[in-house]
């Protein structure tokens, strides 16, 4: 299961601001909150594309948002020296 940074940090056992902190000192993330280009295609996370109505613009707007596959989890706690018991799927 793919979670986003702030469903990641609730597994990590830490608030998301905590994370995003972390990850900005690391450069794991630029301070607008995107990917570094030299984490994509690791297999550890991935920038998803959404959209949402924009009524302002009358239009649709895109964003990114950073997710974390099941192995970037236990590479994030790697990463950030913490313990995490993570059960698999069988």
């Amino acid at each position: 299961m793919n979670r986003d940074l702030n469903q990641a940090a609730a597994v990590l056992g830490m608030g998301p601001r905590k994370l995003r902190d972390q990850l900005r000192e690391r450069g794991i993330i630029n301070h607008q909150g995107e990917l570094a280009c030299r984490y994509r295609d690791k297999g550890h996370l991935y920038t998803e594309t959404r959209s949402r109505w924009n009524k302002a613009i009358n239009g649709w707007s895109h964003y990114g948002t950073v997710m974390v596959t099941e192995a970037g989890i236990a590479w994030l706690a790697q990463q950030l020296s913490i313990n995490v018991i993570i059960k698999l799927r069988a």
